[in-house]
């Protein structure tokens, strides 16, 4: 990694521990903006509920606890995901390429029975 922070983090020299450990402070970075903003919206009125509670430190511990294994999985996971996407690769950005079929696609007709009235109802 070169760049001015490069003599101060010392990322794994395995790509996919690199991979894991940047996604992984994104997905920290968004979990403590997700926390923020449920306090800062007073969602639910949680942010009343938590200053009114004897220990206020505990609630908030919980609910960061919550929020970093949730949204960390998920850019972690999306980021693994991602990795064998070809369409990815090189210039980002632009429609997406056409699906391509070996074959013509020829339209099968499909006989349904029709629905009649049943006897054994009443």
């Amino acid at each position: 990694m070169t760049g001015p922070f490069s003599r101060y983090l010392k990322l794994p020299k395995d790509p996919l521990f690199r991979l894991l450990v940047i996604n992984g402070a994104a997905g920290l970075g968004i979990a403590a903006l997700v926390l923020g903003g449920i306090f800062l919206a007073n969602i639910g009125n949680l942010r009343e509920l938590v200053l009114a509670a004897d220990d206020p430190f505990l609630p908030v511990i919980m609910l960061a606890f919550g929020l970093i294994i949730t949204l960390v999985s998920v850019v972690m996971g999306s980021a693994i995901m991602l990795l064998g996407d070809k369409s990815r690769e090189g210039g980002g950005g632009g429609k997406p390429k056409a699906l391509r079929f070996s074959a013509p696609l020829n339209p099968i007709p499909v006989t349904v029975a029709g629905r009649g009235i049943r006897k054994d109802r009443d």
